[in-house]
């Protein structure tokens, strides 16, 4: 499946768990001699209380991660296509995260407020997170924002004049950060209009991502640049339309396509 061009390989492990090792991931995600996709996603049974299912994500290194809001669009359609229900809730890594219906193909999801402290994105030590004292080439200065994953937002004149894959490592892998962040690099072409492109762990540039969205206007609103509470951000792969609550928390609407579906090999052969 793919959320506006960001893939996925999506495995139904809720009759028959299916733990992969990082070698099976690896080849799973790998486009030349697997499946080919940015992350592996298992729908698995949940214990948490109200939870459909729990969706666990892998990165194409093999370590878990904590949220993915593309990802988290797919695999709440096909649950929502399923069960034939209005909504349903996910039970993440990140959290539980909100989903329901919002057409044939889009689907809307409800996170809850963002942490902008220190410690939650987490930072190596106490700074403040609205400009971070990090600087390579144009990216200066990031805001920092837990959405369910960190992610730093750099502002930038014209996000297509960034080459972004020469600066974002030495940012993503600064030491003031010792789980990494996801980092945007986000241009505002209107009060209510972010062109964006994310860079994210562990150091991929992916056509979409929905929490780099979401921090990406939560970040705009926090430093002025903007006061709108409904912002459409215009990513290679497409559009998200974000609407900010009161609270800050957000609700992030976007569509959802099955590219094809198949059976992986019951004994995975990892070159």
């Amino acid at each position: 499946m793919h959320g506006l061009g960001n893939d996925f390989v999506v495995v139904d492990g809720r009759s028959e768990p299916f733990r992969p090792a990082p070698g099976e991931i690896r080849w799973i995600c790998d486009r030349h001699v697997g499946v080919g996709g940015d992350q592996l996603l298992v729908i698995e049974p949940s214990e948490a209380a109200g939870a459909t299912a729990r969706m666990r994500i892998y990165n194409v290194d093999g370590a878990e991660a904590q949220t993915c809001l593309n990802a988290t669009r797919c695999v709440a359609w096909l649950l929502l296509r399923e069960t034939g229900g209005e909504g349903l809730v996910l039970d993440t890594l990140g959290g539980l995260i909100e989903a329901a219906r919002a057409g044939e193909s889009e689907v809307s999801l409800r996170l809850a407020a963002p942490r902008w402290d220190w410690p939650a994105i987490p930072l190596a030590s106490a700074a403040d997170t609205l400009a971070l004292d990090l600087v390579s080439g144009p990216l200066a200065h990031p805001t920092a924002v837990n959405v369910g994953n960190p992610h730093l937002v750099c502002f930038v004149e014209s996000r297509d004049a960034v080459d972004v894959p020469r600066w974002a490592p030495a940012i993503q892998n600064d030491p003031m950060l010792p789980e990494g962040a996801n980092v945007g690099v986000a241009e505002m072409a209107a009060p209510d209009l972010i062109r964006l492109v994310v860079w994210e762990r562990p150091g991929i540039l992916t056509r979409a991502c929905g929490s780099g969205a979401c921090a990406a206007v939560l970040a705009a609103r926090r430093r002025g640049l903007t006061g709108e509470t409904r912002v459409t951000v215009d990513m290679p792969g497409g559009r998200l339309r974000i609407d900010v609550h009161d609270d800050e928390s957000v609700t992030l609407t976007g569509p959802a396509a099955v590219a094809f579906a198949g059976r992986l090999p019951i004994d995975l052969k990892v070159a």
